[in-house]
């Protein structure tokens, strides 16, 4: 995974058939399967690796989740994903994911997610571990300004 100035290079796939629709493309389940794994990726950079969450009992959940579709992704090709954390605060982070084919700069699927810490008892919402926020936060201001812009819709009405 890539960690410099920028997206981090988190997650490759090459697309198998049993994910494939009847249209003949990437089926919408399996985007958000692909954007999962980068987001456990992204979870490992952070810190927040396997043997965190069993040592812990300390997680995230996604509790927004988009998808913006822009092109089709056939069989056998392979996508890359490109991960930024482009905001935070003690509890969440705001992660974007662009999905690209291999060795193209045009995305063929986006999502942003708003993912939550959380940890017992319950689970409930509470801060990030501290080596954890810190980490995040140094994504953050590392992500740079070539994160992908998401639609204006999709933006606070009491932040735009």
């Amino acid at each position: 995974m890539m960690m410099a100035t920028g997206a981090l290079h988190s997650h490759r796939a090459r697309i198998i058939a049993d994910w494939v629709d009847y249209n003949g493309h990437l089926s919408e389940a399996y985007y958000v399967l692909i954007f999962g794994h980068a987001t456990d990726a992204l979870l490992d950079a952070i810190g927040m690796d396997d043997a965190f969450r069993r040592r812990t009992g300390r997680s995230v959940y996604t509790v927004d989740a988009r998808v913006l579709y822009l092109a089709e992704v056939a069989e056998g090709e392979e996508v890359e994903i490109r991960s930024w954390v482009t905001a935070a605060d003690r509890k969440r982070m705001l992660v974007q994911h662009a999905m690209y084919l291999a060795g193209s700069d045009q995305p063929v699927a986006r999502t942003e997610l708003v993912l939550l810490s959380v940890g017992p008892p319950g689970p409930k919402a509470m801060p990030f571990d501290a080596g954890v926020l810190d980490s995040v936060l140094r994504l953050v201001r590392s992500s740079g300004a070539d994160f992908p812009a998401m639609p204006p819709r999709w933006v606070p009405s009491n932040q735009s």
